[in-house]
Parts: structure tokens; sequence; C-alpha cells
């Protein structure tokens, strides 16, 4: 059985997601690195016709869509489930991955992170500070809401981890580490903690990507 392939940037907070559920699966899986602009060519576009990161494939099955990849890997490999049994957990679980799909990224990563990030960094231009400023408040809401509905859980939905901590852990762990993010993150230390536990797993530590 050949090992599951990734096509991405390591930098890439779905596609962090997507191999910290590889890894918290035990899964052994090769990265296929992508420089930035290259979702937009092919081959990617035969994997990912919409452009857009990961795309992944196992024993010639080819998916997109990182929700759908990380339910194939939890269902498709053996170890401990990524979903809770219970209705309640379950359903916390879908819900916070809705919030990072239709909020949290868009602000948080589709706009800060991109204009304080890659923008300077892989594109030569300087940052937007209109556009940060404008979705600060969008960013803000979602680190509430997620600290809410954490509740007093150890992980975001119970005792045990789900897909919807690794669907969060690389968008809070990366808007921690720019300018804007220290002050909101810093308003929820509960949400501080829980990104201190997660950092400590090896599933983070063997996914973490290069400073470089």
């Amino acid at each position: 059985m050949a090992h599951p392939i990734v096509y991405g940037p390591s930098f890439s907070t779905y596609v962090w997601s997507a191999r910290l559920a590889l890894a918290e699966k035990g899964v052994t899986h090769e990265l296929v690195e992508m420089p930035v602009g290259a979702q937009r060519e092919e081959p990617h576009l035969s994997r990912h016709p919409f452009a857009k990161v990961p795309a992944f494939e196992h024993d010639g099955f080819v998916l997109y869509e990182t929700q759908a990849i990380m339910r194939y890997v939890d269902e498709r490999f053996a170890g401990t489930p990524l979903q809770p049994e219970d209705v309640h957990e379950w359903s916390r679980m879908n819900q916070i991955i809705g919030i990072v799909d239709a909020y949290a990224w868009p602000s948080i990563a589709g706009t800060i992170l991109y204009n304080r990030m890659l923008v300077p960094r892989f594109l030569g231009g300087a940052p937007d500070e209109a556009a940060i400023a404008a979705a600060l408040p969008r960013a803000r809401l979602c680190l509430s809401e997620i600290a809410r509905l954490m509740e007093n859980h150890r992980f975001l939905t119970g005792d045990h981890i789900s897909l919807a901590d690794l669907m969060v852990m690389p968008l809070l762990y990366y808007f921690g580490e720019v300018p804007d993010g220290r002050t909101p993150m810093g308003e929820h230390p509960k949400l501080c903690d829980w990104v201190r536990q997660m950092a400590t797993r090896q599933s983070f530590q063997v996914t973490k990507p290069s400073a470089g």
C-alpha cells in the first residue's frame, strides 16, 4: 500500500491541518512541496480544479477539500478516532470546523497572515494595513466564539482531540506569532494554554513548517 501524498506548501494552514490528521493517526505520508502560485498551474489543476491546496492522493484515490481529506484519513486508517462518538461533541466539532472555513480562515489567514507573512516574504510587497485593520474585529469574534464553545474542556470539543483542534491549531499558532494577533490571543488565556498544549504533541512537532 502506497503512502498518502499531500500536495501543497507546508506553510499553508489547510495543508498543515491535513498533515496533522495523518500524524495523529500515525500514518507516514509524503508531502509534495509546492511554490507559491503553483496551485494555479498544471499538474495541480488536474488534482484541484479550483486552484487551492491541499490536494491528496492515496492508492490512486484523489481528493481535495481539507475537511474531506481529514475525514478520509480518520475513517480509512486505524488509530485513535478523531471524531467524537457523543453527538453533542461531534456537532460542536463540525460547528468549529465551519467557523474556521467561513469566518476564521478568511479573516485570520486570508487577510491578516497573508498581508503580514506572505506579501513581504514571497511577493515582495508591503502589507495592506487597512485590510488588516478591517479584518481584526472578525478575527477577535472568532477567537471569542471558539473560546466560548470550548467551555472548560481540555480540547476544543471535549477531553479528547478532534478534527476541530487540527483545523484551528495552525491558524491560532500563526496568529499568535504576528504582532496583530498577540493582543487578541492574550485576551483568551484558555486558548493560549490550548495552543501551548497542542504544540507539545508529536503530530505538531513532526509537521511544523520550517521557518526558513
